[in-house]
C-alpha cells in the first residue's frame, strides 16, 4: 500500500525523471472535461515507467487511447449517436431564448438525462462480472479515479486497493465530508454564492445533504448490489487514501485541509519553461 501512495505522490512532488520502481495503476476516469486531468497523470506515470491501465467505455465524449498507457474498453448499451444527442441538447440550452420557467424545465430534463447516462455507464462496467474478474487478476497497486462518479471507488473497495482521487470538488461537499475534513458553514462559504448570500451559507449547508441524496441515491443502490454490503457512496469515498485537489489555494476561500489532501492546481498544464519560451519568441516577433 505504501508503494501505491508513493506512486501517486511521485507524479506531483518529484522532478520529471524515470521512477525507481515500477507500479501498476488502474485508472477509472470520468468523461468530459474531467478526463483532461486524469489523462495528464496517466500519461506522465506511464512515461516514467509505471504500468498504467485506463478503463473506458467503448464509446465516449472525449476519452481514448494514449501513448504511455494501455486502455481496456467495456461495452455499454448506447452508441455514439446517444452521446452526440446529449451534447447537442447541452449546446441548445446555452443558446436558447425560452422563457425562464420553460428554460428551467428543459435544464431539469437535461440533468436527468445526464444522470441516467452516468448511472447506465457505471452499471455497464460494475455489473460486468467477466471484466471485473479480469481487473482483479491484474494485481494492481492502486486505483486513480475521479470521485464525482464513484465507479472507480467502488471497484477499489471491491478489489481491496487504495484509492487516489483527482477532483475539483463534488456536489454537496460530499468529498469534504467523506475525507473527514472540517468545513463549518459559518466559516467556509459554498461555491456559486453571491456576496449577499454568503451570510446564509449555514442554510445552504442544511439543504445540500438533501440534494446529494437525490443525486447519489441510485449509486447507493448500485453499491449495495456490487459490493454485497450495506454501504453508502459517502462511506466508500471515506476509504480514499489521497485526495488530489485541482485547486489553487490563492483563488479559494480559506478552509481547513486534511493531511492526505494535496493541492495540484494546473497539473494538466504544460511546463512553465515551455510557456516562457513561447512568450519570448512572441516578443521577439513583435
Amino acid at each position: 500500500k505504501s508503494q501505491s501512495l508513493i506512486l501517486c505522490l511521485s507524479c506531483t512532488t518529484t522532478p520529471l525523471t524515470k521512477a525507481s520502481f515500477s507500479g501498476k495503476l488502474l485508472v477509472v476516469p470520468m468523461d468530459g472535461s474531467h478526463w483532461v486531468g486524469i489523462k495528464a497523470i496517466a500519461q506522465e506515470l506511464g512515461r516514467r515507467g509505471h504500468r498504467v491501465t485506463v478503463v473506458i467505455p467503448e464509446v465516449s465524449m472525449r476519452m481514448g487511447p494514449g501513448k504511455h498507457y494501455d486502455t481496456r474498453t467495456h461495452t455499454v448499451p448506447y452508441g455514439q449517436a446517444h452521446i452526440d444527442a446529449i451534447m447537442s441538447m447541452h449546446k441548445d440550452i446555452l443558446k436558447t431564448n425560452q422563457p425562464f420557467m420553460e428554460r428551467m424545465q428543459t435544464k431539469y430534463h437535461h440533468i436527468l438525462q445526464i444522470i441516467d447516462f452516468i448511472h447506465v455507464t457505471a452499471e455497464s462496467l460494475l455489473y460486468n462480472d467477466t471484466f471485473i474478474s479480469y481487473l482483479a487478476q491484474q494485481e494492481f497497486d492502486a486505483v486513480l479515479t475521479d470521485p464525482m462518479v464513484p465507479t472507480g471507488a467502488l471497484i477499489a473497495r471491491k478489489l481491496g486497493l487504495p484509492t487516489i482521487n483527482l477532483l475539483r470538488g463534488i456536489p454537496c461537499s460530499l468529498d469534504i465530508q467523506s475525507a473527514g475534513c472540517p468545513s463549518p458553514p459559518s466559516f467556509v462559504p459554498r461555491l456559486n454564492l453571491t456576496s449577499s448570500a454568503l451570510t446564509n451559507s449555514v442554510q445552504v449547508a442544511l439543504i445540500e445533504p438533501l440534494f446529494c441524496r437525490l443525486l447519489y441515491w441510485r449509486f447507493n443502490n448500485i453499491a449495495h448490489q456490487f459490493l454485497k454490503e450495506e454501504v453508502s457512496v459517502g462511506e466508500v469515498l471515506s476509504d480514499s487514501d489521497i485526495w488530489l485537489l485541482r485547486i489553487d489555494f490563492t483563488l479559494e476561500f480559506p478552509r481547513p485541509l486534511m493531511p492526505n489532501m494535496i493541492l495540484v492546481g494546473g497539473i494538466n498544464l504544460k511546463c512553465m519553461k515551455l510557456c516562457l519560451q513561447k512568450l519570448g519568441r512572441k516578443r521577439k516577433q513583435d
